[in-house]
């Protein structure tokens, strides 16, 4: 019977521990296109490897995420096109609700 409820124990903690490993969620469409648009000059950290930090936006912002300015940036709006920006044109690519997602998403990342 002791080994009968031994075996039933182990049986039940291991059964917890793999529901415990869900695989993680899949990434949303703002942050795939991140992944696959974004991550070159940003970085897996978001911190940037050759540009900009996209994590201190908020905080360099007076606290406030500037998402106007961000989905302007991003689609192409906000004239630093005209004065040699690297940053690709984004709304040509993109639909504005989208591009509206992936500023949501570089909100969500604020430190």
């Amino acid at each position: 019977m002791r080994t009968a409820k031994l075996a039933l124990g182990v049986a039940l903690i291991s059964l917890a521990g793999l529901a415990a490993c869900e695989p993680p969620a899949p990434p949303t469409e703002s942050e795939q296109v991140y992944q696959d648009t974004c991550l070159s000059c940003h970085g897996g950290s978001r911190r940037g490897t050759a540009l900009f930090d996209l994590t201190g936006l908020a905080r360099a912002n007076g606290g406030v995420f500037p998402m106007d300015r961000v989905i302007q940036t991003i689609d192409g709006r906000d004239g630093a096109r005209a004065h040699g920006s690297p940053m690709p044109v984004w709304g040509e690519v993109y639909t504005p609700e989208l591009v509206r997602d992936l500023a949501e998403y570089i909100a969500s990342i604020q430190e």
